[in-house]
């Protein structure tokens, strides 16, 4: 009885989790990362680097920081919780073609984010500043490394064709003591412009924040 009990709990677990995770989706967007960084920092368990959730953020009031403390200064999985796939005409509610994502780094030389998918695996990469490790393709996005906040769109669909995302990688990139990345607000949509766009200042819109609810 325990066993059988046991087995209904945790299939209505899994449904509860799938609603969650995909109510966002309904909206023709999906948020990777914005005000849930316990849950991020708990699925991205590989790589040397030091993850943790900070005040200092691009929008509402939390966001990621890896700090790059050797070896390949970065935090990741191949396998996320989620699976998409990256299409040029997106319409299924599992679709999308962009990604808008904010960075910073408090030194060093460069910052990267980079997307596992199928085929080409990491094959799908951005940074700004120096390409550190060499990990290539990537595409620049800036030829500074962000010393405040920026938000970066891309269309990932012109950037690297067809692809399903199945994972994702912060990458700090060990460039020395107390240095580190920080993001916020990594969402996949359909449409050029997010619908629930942020204010300027950092904070998140009413219409955000009725969704986030």
């Amino acid at each position: 009885m325990n066993k059988i009990r046991f087995i209904l709990c945790l299939a209505l677990a899994v449904i509860f989790f799938q609603t969650v995770s995909f109510a966002a989706v309904k909206t023709g967007e999906f948020v990777i990362l914005d005000e849930n960084v316990d849950a991020v920092v708990k699925y991205i368990t590989k790589g040397n680097g030091t993850p943790k959730k900070v005040a200092d953020a691009y929008a509402g009031k939390e966001a990621l920081y890896v700090g790059g403390t050797g070896g390949d200064g970065q935090r990741y999985n191949d396998k996320a919780p989620w699976t998409f796939k990256i299409a040029e005409n997106p319409k299924a509610d599992d679709e999308f073609r962009y990604i808008t994502f904010a960075w910073k780094k408090n030194g060093g030389t460069g910052i990267q984010l980079q997307l596992h998918g199928n085929p080409d695996t990491w094959g799908h990469r951005y940074h700004a500043g120096a390409n550190v490790k060499n990990w290539n393709p990537s595409i620049q996005v800036n030829k500074s490394v962000p010393t405040k906040w920026e938000k970066h769109t891309r269309d990932l669909f012109k950037d690297w064709k067809a692809f399903t995302l199945t994972g994702i990688a912060f990458t700090a990139w060990p460039d020395g003591d107390d240095i580190g990345g920080f993001w916020d607000y990594v969402v996949l949509h359909q449409n050029p412009e997010i619908k629930t766009a942020v204010e300027s200042k950092g904070k998140l819109t009413t219409k955000w924040a009725k969704l986030k609810k």
